[in-house]
C-alpha cells in the first residue's frame, strides 16, 4: 500500500473538518518535495490555549537558510492552506477542507496546495552540502511513518509532535547525539501517558541504548507501513 491509497481510504470514512488527516497528507506531500532540496520542513504547531493548531512550513536552520529564515505558511488542523507571505494566520486562503468534502480529486488538491504556497521549484542557492540534503531520505521516511499513523488515528487518540518546542527536552534526555550540528530533530508520539521518541535520522529512542533504526530497517527491505505498525505496537504496550 502507498500513503496515497491510505489517504483515499481515509477520505471514505472520515469527515475532513473533524480530523487531521488532510493536513498531514498535504504536509507529507510538501515534505517529500521540499525537505531535502529546499530545506523546508513541516512542523506541528500549537497556539496557546487552543491545543493542536496545524502544520507550519518553515525553513530549516542550515548554512543556506540561516541567512534568510522563512515561514511559508501552514495547513490548519483540518487542512485548509494558508500562505503567510501573501496572507496570514486564519485567512484559510485555499479551502482544501471544502474541496475534500466535494470529492475533488486528491491530485488536484495537492497541486492547488503547492501552487498556493508559491515555493520556487528550484532553490536560489544549492543545499548540496547541507545535512538535510545528504540525509533527507531518513527524515522523509520518518515523516511518512508519522503520516501513516496520523491517518490511522485522530489527534485525540494519538499526539504527534516534531517541533523542537515539544521534542527538545526529551531529545536531550535520550539522544547522545542531541548536540550534533544540524541535528535533524525528532518525532514524539504520545498516547495517554506513554511516549515514544523517533530521532528524525531513523533511530528509535524508546529507551536508553536502543539500537533500533527505522532507516536501517527500511534500507533492508521493510516498508514504511511495517515500521508504522512497529511504532504503533510499541506505543500501545
Amino acid at each position: 500500500m502507498h500513503v496515497s491509497q491510505l489517504f483515499s481510504y481515509w477520505r471514505e470514512i472520515k469527515k475532513p473538518e473533524r480530523s487531521w488527516g488532510l493536513a498531514w497528507y498535504l504536509a507529507y506531500e510538501f515534505c517529500r518535495r521540499y525537505y531535502a532540496s529546499h530545506g523546508i520542513v513541516p512542523l506541528v504547531i500549537t497556539h496557546e490555549g487552543l491545543g493542536y493548531y496545524g502544520i507550519q512550513l518553515d525553513s530549516l536552520s542550515c548554512h543556506v537558510n540561516d541567512k534568510n529564515p522563512v515561514t511559508y505558511g501552514r495547513m490548519t488542523i483540518g487542512g485548509d492552506v494558508e500562505n503567510w507571505r501573501t496572507g496570514g494566520p486564519g485567512d484559510h486562503g485555499l479551502p482544501a477542507i471544502e474541496m475534500c468534502s466535494r470529492n475533488v480529486p486528491t491530485e488536484e488538491i495537492v497541486q492547488q496546495a503547492i501552487a498556493h504556497m508559491e515555493i520556487e521549484p528550484i532553490p536560489n542557492v544549492s543545499h548540496l552540502n547541507c545535512r538535510h540534503k545528504r540525509w533527507g531520505g531518513a527524515y522523509e521516511l520518518c515523516f511518512e511513518i508519522a503520516t501513516i499513523l496520523a491517518l490511522r488515528n485522530d489527534h485525540h487518540e494519538l499526539a504527534i509532535w516534531n517541533h523542537s518546542y515539544h521534542t527538545e527536552r526529551i531529545l536531550r534526555e535520550l539522544d547522545p547525539k542531541a548536540n550534533m550540528k544540524e541535528h535533524p530533530g525528532a518525532f514524539l508520539f504520545e498516547r495517554g501517558d506513554k511516549k515514544l521518541l523517533l530521532a528524525a535520522d531513523g533511530r528509535l529512542l524508546d529507551r536508553p541504548g536502543s539500537d533500533k533504526n527505522m532507516w536501517h530497517y527500511y534500507i533492508n527491505g521493510h516498508s514504511a507501513f511495517y515500521l508504522a505498525d512497529l511504532i504503533e505496537k510499541l506505543i500501545d504496550i
